[in-house]
């Protein structure tokens, strides 16, 4: 189509720290300018980076606050909305989380947008009952839904009634000339600046502290395959509500370096070039983890629960392992595996590097975006 195709965001929240902010990033940054403009609605905005980088693309960020839908103050939003729709000219509106997928999705189809997406980014344990029936009841709004892996695309067809015919999966992507694996140089210096020596065996997680993430199984069972791995160390960076509880109970083995516990980096490249091994271990409400993907780019080997998409980014035997939640002896056979043998781990970390190549490009995840933009309008020409 000659004619830019002009698109409307709609967030939940932005607040900088999680993996739909990062992914909605990446997609707007790299969408082709001359096909598509963008626009991004937030309805509980805080500043943070991401914000600043989508802004400075000269991509605009609008803060309408949202706080319940139902209330009188809700509907001057909506007109707020409309009113940008109107602006903006906007073809497509593409939601994200729960109160953009209702009132989000009303709100445009009622401005006239015809072309409404839903983006369902992990398994829904945290949604309520309400939520659920709220989806399924207007369920008729979405023309599309974008799932993040096969997985989740099968709970939203049995517990939202989507039809599978709307779903359509589009895995995250990584920018792989960012994330690539390390030379020995860099390798070094990055286990120098935690104060790891090239003798010890670094397990790694990139996670923000929250009850879901695992954080419990991963020192749980780490520290038990310490009594096989007399170098190992722990290196989990995310910061988060539940970090200074970590810190607090974990506090011995802090002090003796074997533990580090760290807050939200900007730069994460530092730390994963630190690592051996990286992980990721929730126990709920997962989607398809760009952690994950991150670490595969640089080569690393993966020990994951199999929740959301983790087992459809790590295959178990080829780049990584796969353990059930929750699970501390099996996580720390996991570590104690991939430890006592070397070349193994060395073979997984390199079909990790193949994998993202293959399936897991930035490019590729915007490519498919793209492709299904274009289709909906052509469509609706035709």
């Amino acid at each position: 189509m000659s004619q830019r195709i002009n698109i409307l965001y709609i967030m939940d929240h932005f607040q900088g720290t999680g993996g739909t902010e990062r992914h909605l990033t990446y997609l707007v940054e790299h969408l082709s300018r001359e096909q598509f403009q963008c626009v991004i609605v937030v309805l509980d905005l805080a500043p943070n980076r991401w914000v600043d980088q989508i802004r400075a693309a000269g991509i605009p960020v609008i803060h309408v606050p949202v706080l319940r839908e139902y209330a009188p103050a809700a509907l001057l939003r909506a007109l707020q909305i409309s009113r940008l729709i109107r602006l903006h000219k906007v073809d497509i509106v593409q939601t994200f989380q729960q109160k953009s997928d209702t009132y989000g999705a009303t709100v445009a189809r009622l401005s006239g947008v015809r072309h409404i997406i839903s983006s369902k980014r992990d398994t829904g344990e945290l949604k309520k009952p309400r939520h659920y029936r709220a989806n399924r009841l207007l369920a008729g709004l979405f023309e599309r839904v974008i799932v993040v892996a096969d997985s989740i695309g099968d709970l939203v067809v049995s517990k939202e009634e989507i039809p599978r015919c709307r779903i359509i999966r589009i895995y995250n992507g990584v920018d792989t000339a960012q994330f690539v694996p390390p030379t020995m140089q860099q390798r070094i210096a990055a286990r120098e600046r935690l104060g790891f020596t090239d003798g010890e065996f670094v397990v790694g997680m990139v996670a923000r502290f929250r009850p879901e993430k695992g954080h419990d199984t991963l020192l749980a069972g780490a520290l038990a395959a310490a009594q096989g791995i007399p170098g190992l160390r722990i290196l989990a960076v995310g910061g988060g509500p539940l970090l200074e509880d970590f810190r607090s109970r974990f506090r011995q083995q802090c002090a003796e370096r074997r533990v580090q516990l760290l807050d939200d980096a900007a730069d994460v490249m530092a730390y994963l070039h630190a690592m051996d091994v990286g992980c990721l271990l929730p126990n709920a409400n997962e989607g398809f983890s760009n952690s994950v993907l991150e670490k595969m780019a640089v080569g690393l080997p993966l020990i994951v629960t199999d929740v959301g998409g983790n087992a459809e980014a790590v295959t178990d035997g080829e780049n990584g392992l796969v353990i059930p939640p929750r699970d501390v002896e099996a996580f720390r056979r996991a570590l104690l595996t991939l430890y006592s043998e070397p070349a193994r781990r060395l073979r997984m970390g390199q079909r990790s590097r193949e994998l993202v190549e293959e399936k897991f490009t930035l490019q590729r995840m915007c490519g498919e975006h793209a492709m299904l933009y274009d289709s909906l309008m052509r469509h609706s020409v035709g």
